[in-house]
């Protein structure tokens, strides 16, 4: 699926981050266990309790490096998260108490988002229970439409009361959860199959794909509900960005063309055969010229005006009676072509 804009975000944690089990004594330093209480560096008076890590992607280790899997130049920019040592970041787009654009982030993205001209945001990574969900919460207040794409989650608790219940937390705040196996897909595989097993007009080509199978694939799953199908810019080239589902009125003039073009089908299947008979005829015609001057044949009487008149007209058929029972068959010919 193209994308109007690729971002990646990593933690960047100064050495002594808050979140951090060697940033606290015992026996409260215990990772995955024990917590803490952080308070908000714009409201003192704001507090809230955050789990403790072991240290993770510390600045300048190959720690806070992107993964060398990742092909870094498709991606448009890379977001620091979690730089100020006493705030929590799990969000791309803000920290633990919502400050945007603050010491812990390396810049707004929400606000970068919308100067884009952005709409749906598609998120993937780790962890799903904590970044992957806070980003996507957050994406969805700021008033995007948000996809969480199941496969490419990776979370620390993958259990019933980790990843599936952010699952359900999310898709209850709006948020949609999409799997490679979703409805979507299948609904395509099913129809694709269903009209890959229809015959070409001659009974040939069942389980075949052929080009006018390839439209009708398209055009009978968008009929079925299906409304993700990406609009192409151009015959080549997809439009960028996430696909937008057709209008009902769009796909009603769909189903006014699709009917148009069996009509018109339909209507030169009933002129062939009228063809094939106005052929016929054409020849019988043909034939009965040929014929008709034997029957008309005179005898003229020589050295007359008149009969030197007649002797003139009847020279042109007599010449013609050769090639005039011809001319129509080759025409017949060239119309079977």
């Amino acid at each position: 699926m193209p994308f109007t804009l690729r971002i990646a975000t990593r933690d960047f944690h100064p050495s002594h981050h808050v979140s951090f089990s060697t940033a606290h004594s015992p026996p409260n330093n215990k990772a995955f266990e024990s917590k803490t209480e952080i308070f908000n560096p714009k409201n003192p008076a704001e507090s809230i309790s955050i789990p403790i890590w072991p240290a993770h992607c510390v600045q300048g280790t190959p720690g806070a490096e992107l993964i060398p899997e990742l092909d870094q130049s498709r991606l448009d920019e890379i977001i620091d998260k979690g730089r100020d040592k006493q705030v929590e970041m799990f969000s791309a787009f803000a920290d633990a108490f919502g400050n945007k654009a603050s010491t812990a982030a390396s810049f707004d993205l929400s606000g970068f988002l919308r100067e884009k001209g952005i709409g749906q945001v598609f998120v993937v990574g780790l962890a799903g229970d904590y970044c992957v969900r806070c980003t996507a919460l957050d994406a969805c207040k700021e008033g995007f439409e948000v996809f969480v794409i199941d496969e490419a989650v990776k979370s620390i608790d993958s259990g019933a009361d980790g990843w599936e219940s952010v699952k359900a937390e999310l898709q209850a705040m709006g948020v949609q959860v999409i799997s490679i196996n979703g409805p979507e897909p299948k609904l395509r595989e099913e129809v694709k199959e269903d009209v890959k097993n229809e015959t070409n007009k001659d009974g040939s080509g069942k389980g075949q794909m052929t080009a006018w199978k390839g439209m009708k694939i398209s055009k009978e799953y968008e009929k079925k509900g299906g409304d993700y199908e990406n609009e192409a810019g151009s015959k080549n080239e997809p439009s960028k960005g996430a696909p937008e589902p057709k209008s009902t009125e769009e796909k009603k003039e769909e189903s006014k063309t699709d009917a148009t073009e069996k009509k018109e089908d339909k209507k030169e299947e009933k002129e062939k055969p009228k063809a094939n008979s106005a052929k016929k005829a054409t020849g019988k015609k043909a034939e009965t010229k040929a014929k008709a001057p034997k029957k008309e044949k005179k005898t003229p009487t020589e050295g007359t005006r008149k009969s030197t008149r007649i002797s003139g007209k009847r020279s042109a058929p007599e010449d013609d009676k050769k090639t005039e029972g011809k001319a129509p068959a080759k025409k017949a010919k060239t119309a079977k072509k």
